[in-house]
Order: C-alpha cells, then structure tokens, then sequence
C-alpha cells in the first residue's frame, strides 16, 4: 500500500540515478578523454600513441579488478564504497589538469581502473539486478543509455571549456561537473538491496514464476563451456572486437588531422556516442527479431562501412554519418556477446559464463595505443581504419565458427 501511495516504486529511481552515474562516470571520464589528446599533445610535445597507452594502463587495471570488486562489494557500505571510489574517479580527472609527464597518466589510468571496476559497470548491473524483478532487462539498457547519453554531451562541453579555459581548467571543471551530477544519487538515494527501505524489489510478486521458469532452464556449465571451441571463438570475438573502443578516442584527433577544427572533433565522438545509444535501444530489439547471427553480421558490416566512410570521404556529411552508425560498433559487447552466449550455452548457467567472456577486453586495451601510434608513424589514420575492416571481417568468421558449433554444444546442456 505504502508504494502504491507513493505512485512510483523505488527502484525507478534507482534507474535514474544509474543513468546519472554512467553518464557522469563512464559517459563524462572514458567516453569522453579523446579531446584532450590533441591539446596535450601540442601543449607537451607528446605522440598521441603514448598519451592514448593509458587507457591500455586502464583497461588492465579495471580487467584484474573485477575480481575483488565481487568479493568486497557485499562486505562493505555500497553507499559508501561507491561514493569512495568516484570521489576518487573525479579527483583524478582533476588532477590531470595538472600533469606534466607521461607516466602521471599511466599512474591516472591503473588508478582510474581500480575505481572504475566498480563505478563504471558493476554498480549500475548489481543496483539493476537486486531492485528488478520484472522488467530488469528494459531497466538495464535505459541505466546503461546513460553512458552514451554522457558521451554526447560531455565532448562537446568538454571541447567548450578548451577552447575557453584551456586544457588544464578543463579537466577540474568537468570533475567538479560530474560531482554536481552523481554524488547526490550516490549518497541519498541508492541502496543496494530493497529491504533497506522496507521495500521489495519491482515485480516481486512474479518472482515465484520467474524462479520457476529459472529451476527449467537447461545449458551447459561453465566449467565445461570455457573450454569449447565456440566459447574460445566468442571469447576472441569479444577481445578484438573489444579493440574498436580505441577508435572512439581517436576520433576529435582524426577530424583535425584532415582539417576541421577541434569543435568539429567533438561533434563526430558525440554524433558516435549518439549512436551508440540509438544501437542500445534498437538493437536488442532487432536482435529478437531476427536472431542474433544475421544482427551482428549486420552490425559488423555497418560498423566496416563506416571505417571505409572515414577513409575516403572528407566532406561534412559522409564524416557526419560515418560517426554516428560507427557508435553502433559498441552493442557488439552489450548485446551481440550475451546474446551468442545465451544461444549457444543455455540460460542455466548464462551468469557463470558471461564474466569469463568479460576478462577478453585484455586484449582490447591495446586499441587506443596501436591507432594512435599508427598515426604518429603514417601522419595518417587510414592505416588504422583498414586495419579495423580486417579486424571485422575476423570478428564475421569467429561468429559463424562458434555459431556451427551450436548443434553440438546443445548435446551438452544439462
């Protein structure tokens, strides 16, 4: 009765504020780093492959710290763990400000992986997962929107308060932004589990049915799945694919490296995050119309498209397009990868199995540092957005090499 008077359950509002954290942390921090590279570059004299090397330093740190997150998270205050970790998150924004040498951002990138384990993905998904029952999927993608919806606001503020203040300025006045943004969803309004409040978590009262349904699911366990050649596949299809992060940071370098000013810049890793988040919520339904081979071979051929769009075409409105159907690259993680694990393992065992295939992003963390060193040897991106055509066209065949195998995995659910 109670919630009922209050006309909107709770854990509605924990979805607000997970969009708010992943547009302040992930959206404002990661997805947005790519316009400083040009600025510091020209300021300090560095390669734009050795400043991009400390989001390998981050992915690194971030990959090996998953692991303890899970261990400590339920020991710990989640209120105060995660307000913690972005107060640690945004000071380092802050203080990169003020570096001078390149190993200050390496130092920033282990240390922005450490906390982001947390603040970046694992919050939002454990929030998600205990206040949502029914409807925890939609909850989900509109929660993990957030960080695209970050990601085409903040190159663009960000590229503003250059262009203004400097780059020096700019990173503490997006700290002090993103602090406005967050903190007072971490510290007032999340709580981990419903029974804090007196409350149950939405749609409690189909939980009997849905547990039902669970005790028939069948798949195969994970000890046994990690070592089949389709897990293997998928595994390598998520780490290279992983590699294509790198691009995004590249991109307000890549627009000024054939003529267009840095405001431009910002706009096309906007217009790239805007479609992200249009791919988020077409995507997953396309997905379930079609079936998951023929939407990621239509994502991975779009994706090769717009690499080809950046390669030859120089004008506005090719760059304009190419940016925002290149953004679609990213539901290959959010959506392609479940969904093949699902389709091919079972659902029994689908959240053991899933986090094996997370640890692949090792392999991506070098993205962002081999595209920049390509242009620091080539004075040009091209070389890299072929590269990337290759890269997908490996992904296509690792796809269809575990998608043949489902047939005999299926032999194995239990």
């Amino acid at each position: 009765m109670e919630e009922k008077k209050q006309g909107i359950h709770y854990a509605w509002k924990i979805m607000i504020g997970c969009c708010f954290l992943q547009a302040g942390a992930l959206g404002a921090i990661m997805n947005s780093g790519g316009i400083f590279f040009v600025p510091i570059c020209e300021d300090l004299g560095f390669d734009r492959g050795a400043i991009a090397l400390y989001l390998t330093f981050y992915f690194i740190a971030t990959t090996f710290t998953y692991p303890l997150v899970a261990k400590f998270l339920p020991r710990w205050d989640f209120r105060k763990f995660l307000t913690g970790c972005f107060l640690i998150l945004a000071a380092t924004e802050a203080a990169m400000g003020f570096f001078t040498e390149l190993w200050q951002w390496y130092v920033g990138g282990v240390v922005l992986g450490i906390a982001g384990a947390l603040v970046f993905v694992v919050a939002s998904t454990v929030l998600i997962e205990n206040w949502f029952v029914e409807k925890r999927g939609t909850a989900l993608g509109i929660a993990m929107c957030g960080s695209g919806i970050g990601g085409v606001i903040f190159p663009i503020l960000g590229n503003f308060l250059i262009e203004t203040i400097g780059w020096r300025m700019a990173y503490p006045a997006i700290a002090v932004i993103i602090c406005v943004l967050v903190l007072p969803w971490t510290i007032f309004v999340f709580r981990l589990h419903p029974s804090e409040l007196g409350l149950e978590p939405y749609g409690a009262d189909k939980a009997k049915e849905l547990e039902e349904a669970a005790a028939n699911e069948k798949g195969v366990p994970a000890k046994k799945a990690i070592f089949t050649l389709a897990f293997i596949c998928i595994f390598l299809y998520a780490g290279i694919e992983a590699l294509f992060s790198g691009y995004n940071n590249h991109l307000p370098g890549f627009a000024e490296s054939i003529g267009y000013s840095a405001a431009f810049g910002a706009s096309i890793l906007s217009l790239a995050q805007l479609g992200y988040t249009v791919a988020t919520l077409v995507m997953g339904w396309v997905t379930d119309k079609i079936g998951v081979a023929a939407s990621t071979y239509i994502t991975l051929g779009i994706t090769a498209l717009s690499l080809l769009g950046f390669s030859f075409f120089q004008d506005e409105i090719p760059l304009i397009i190419s940016a925002f159907v290149f953004g679609m690259n990213s539901v290959i993680i959010t959506i392609s990868v479940p969904t093949l694990i699902s389709e091919i393992f079972g659902k029994k065992h689908f959240a053991e199995i899933l986090p094996y295939s997370r640890m692949s992003g090792i392999i991506g963390c070098f993205g962002a540092a081999a595209i920049g060193a390509c242009y620091d040897v080539t004075g040009s991106y091209v070389g890299s957005f072929f590269a990337g055509v290759g890269i997908l066209a490996a992904c296509a065949i690792l796809v269809g090499i575990a998608l043949s195998q489902k047939r005999k995995i299926h032999a194995l659910w239990e």
